[in-house]
């Protein structure tokens, strides 16, 4: 808004708009949505009607988007309660309310300092509280490891258990309708013998499939400093008992803000999407072989809602390395990748060596 050049906006997803000389409308490369000049124009100017009625003379731009005055008290309520730490090792950012002692930083275990209070735009809509406690995640995590033949002996340490930390990780959850058009070319064989001869008939056909598939509830973290793959390998979460974001939820608790917006989420949101539409495409393509296959998708719909999802999380420093731990705090469902003890590792193949030498050994004497 303002006075700066004019920017055109997504409806569905905000993303900056482009207009295609090909399709003679404006297209938004994210969702790939196209739009006239008209269905532009209105929704800039309902979105200049929301700017001149909640911020004209305000000395800050606000988020795009449609923001209700409840909505305003309620960022401002949040800016005013929530504390932001940071700390000057990696640069982590944590939340936390005025009640919460927020003395280390759950990446690297260093020091945090006090910052200042949080920007009411990080203000979550939802929150998903921890269903799951301290003690009983220290048990996941310690049978979990347990059971790792060459982990690490420290990585179940009291000194290490210590550092397991309740952390609401921000996430950006989108609702989207997609359709997606899929043409292949696909061959049905049949092979029979006559006499000395062997024939086989290639029958080929050009398949189309046009299909909908609506997705509700698809997670993206919105922190840099947390692997995805660690993330996802810890769904799903059962958002039916999500509540309306209170500050009374990070109570004993961090928060992380996020540093990743939505707009830069939904490559990885559309990859899962349509993924999903080509697994369901190619069930109902029941031939002997497929020679090409050619699949263009599109997002019909798209709308997001920002959460905070409750994960226990820790970190382990090893070999040079950091090392990550998640816990779904609803579930109890873990993940992370195990470093390997090079002591461990090595007793082990001596034994294993022993062992075989044993067999050998002992087998040639039973059959003098």
């Amino acid at each position: 808004m303002g006075n700066s050049a004019k920017q055109f906006h997504c409806p569905n997803c905000n993303a900056d708009l482009k207009f295609s000389p090909d399709v003679q409308k404006f297209t938004c490369e994210y969702c790939k949505g196209e739009f006239t000049e008209q269905q532009v124009n209105d929704y800039m100017e309902k979105q200049q009607e929301i700017y001149d009625e909640y911020y004209q003379g305000a000395d800050h731009i606000p988020p795009e988007g449609e923001i209700s005055q409840e909505e305003l008290d309620e960022r401002a309520a949040f800016e005013e309660e929530a504390k932001l730490y940071s700390c000057p090792s990696c640069g982590a950012e944590i939340v936390s309310d005025e009640n919460t002692a927020a003395s280390f930083c759950y990446y690297c275990h260093n020091p945090v300092i006090l910052k200042g209070r949080v920007d009411g735009q990080y203000k979550p809509s939802m929150v998903l509280p921890f269903t799951l406690d301290r003690n009983k995640a220290v048990d996941i995590f310690k049978t979990w490891a347990k059971g790792k033949l060459f982990a690490p002996k420290d990585l179940t340490s009291a000194m290490q258990i210590e550092k397991l930390t309740g952390l609401y990780v921000p996430f950006w959850v989108a609702n989207s309708s997609t359709s997606s058009h899929v043409e292949a070319y696909c061959e049905n064989y049949r092979r029979w013998t006559s006499g000395e001869y062997r024939y086989t008939e290639t029958s080929r056909y050009k398949v189309e499939r046009d299909i909908t598939v609506n997705y509700e509830g698809i997670p993206a973290d919105g922190s840099k400093k947390i692997e995805d793959a660690l993330m996802e390998s810890i769904e799903p979460f059962d958002y039916k008992q999500a509540k309306p974001f209170n500050m009374a939820y990070l109570s004993g608790f961090f928060a992380d803000k996020y540093d990743v917006d939505k707009e830069r989420m939904l490559p990885r949101i559309k990859e899962r999407m349509f993924a999903n539409n080509k697994t369901v495409a190619d069930g109902t393509i029941h031939y002997q072989a497929v020679k090409s296959r050619h699949q263009k998708d599109k997002i019909n719909t798209l709308s997001w809602r920002y959460m905070l999802l409750p994960v226990w999380f820790m970190t382990f420093s090893y070999d040079g390395k950091m090392w990550e731990y998640a816990i779904n705090g609803q579930t109890g469902k873990i993940a992370g990748e195990l470093p390997i003890s090079t002591k461990k590792l090595l007793i082990g193949c001596i034994l294993a060596g022993l062992a075989a030498a044993a067999l050998i050994f002992g087998g040639g004497y039973l059959f003098r």
